[in-house]
């Protein structure tokens, strides 16, 4: 459910980077989306498995504002969503 939506809402490329079946490597220029894929992808990890618990998931970044950033989108990110109703949750 979550995952199609995230996906949905990539571009192709990025849709790749989703795909939690798989390792990845991202590597693009600044101000590309880098830190939303991984975030995303984050999110994606962790809705595919319930077992997996977020300390079980690695992301590198090139710099500390980038892991900053991603520290800070992935809980506002979920935040959110806790405060979403059902139908617009599933709308997502």
């Amino acid at each position: 459910m979550f995952n199609e939506q995230l996906l949905k809402q990539a571009s192709s490329l990025q849709g790749l980077a989703l795909a939690p079946e798989q390792s990845v490597w991202i590597s693009a220029n600044a101000g590309t989306g880098k830190t939303e894929v991984l975030t995303r992808r984050m999110l994606a990890l962790l809705l595919s498995d319930p077992t997996l618990e977020p300390r079980q998931v690695l992301a590198l970044t090139f710099t500390k504002a980038g892991a900053a950033e991603m520290a800070a989108r992935l809980p506002a990110r979920l935040t959110k969503w806790a405060a979403l109703d059902d139908a617009a949750l599933v709308a997502r």
